[in-house]
């Protein structure tokens, strides 16, 4: 468990259940048994805090985003440093792994986000055209496509073949929140600076459904595994759940 009195920054499963990663205030992560809450694991190496951690598809590796401008990823079962992802130039607010975990993609506050090869640690491709710092990035379910969430008030879906923006989903008084695809990859949800949550085709980025009911600003909303519901946590207290059909 974290020291008595940390702050939990991020924490995510690995897909079997069986362990849990987090990292809390500072620059390690650690890795737990999920049933005993064992510590296995701590993962060290980082120059400044940690953001955000997360297991690949497969369990093997945990990537690490942190507010010393790289990303690393880590052998899980090990905790050995496996790679470093340098070429942000700011902190990286977030690391997530591809659907078939060959790719990690990071975003930054220096504007963009990055995709890596996995395995090499060499960047694919950098995508920079949001005005402010970015603060999550994830791939559609299918691996073609991008989603970025940016402090512009804008989320930007780009084509992975081809580097290019495919739409600009505005968000509501110019803030994200919360941004994902649906796990079919056909919509995607923008929780933004209002009391609801919209949902847009991923493919033109018409405005399907708006998703009401909260009293204060939706803080982060997620797609049920069927994508026919949406989930929305609110700072009026509550948490909701709406049909996304």
């Amino acid at each position: 468990a974290p020291p008595d009195g940390a702050r939990i920054v991020s924490g995510s499963f690995s897909h079997d259940g069986r362990r849990i990663v987090g990292a809390a205030d500072g620059t390690k992560a650690a890795v737990w048994c999920a049933s005993t809450g064992d510590c296995l694991k701590i993962l060290s190496g980082h120059g400044d805090a940690i953001k955000s951690v997360c297991f690949s598809p497969d369990g093997a590796l945990v990537a690490t985003a942190s507010r010393d401008w790289q990303a690393r990823l880590w052998e899980a079962r090990t905790g050995k440093f496996a790679k470093a992802l340098i070429g942000h130039t700011d902190v990286v607010n977030s690391a997530a792994f591809s659907p078939m975990g060959s790719w990690v993609v990071t975003a930054s506050m220096d504007c963009s986000a990055r995709v890596w090869d996995a395995t090499s640690g060499e960047c694919l491709r950098c995508f920079a055209e949001h005005r402010r710092p970015l603060h999550s990035a994830s791939f559609s379910p299918d691996e073609a496509s991008l989603l970025t969430a940016s402090f512009d008030g804008t989320v930007r879906i780009w084509k992975m073949a081809s580097g290019c923006c495919a739409l600009a989903l505005p968000a509501d008084g110019g803030v994200v929140a919360a941004a994902a695809f649906s796990p079919d990859g056909d919509s995607v949800l923008v929780a933004s600076g209002s009391e609801s949550v919209r949902l847009f085709g991923a493919t033109h980025g018409e405005c399907r459904r708006t998703l009401v009911g909260h009293s204060d600003w939706v803080r982060a909303a997620a797609f049920s595994p069927d994508s026919l519901l949406v989930a929305s946590a609110s700072y009026d207290g509550t948490a909701r759940g709406h049909s996304a059909v």
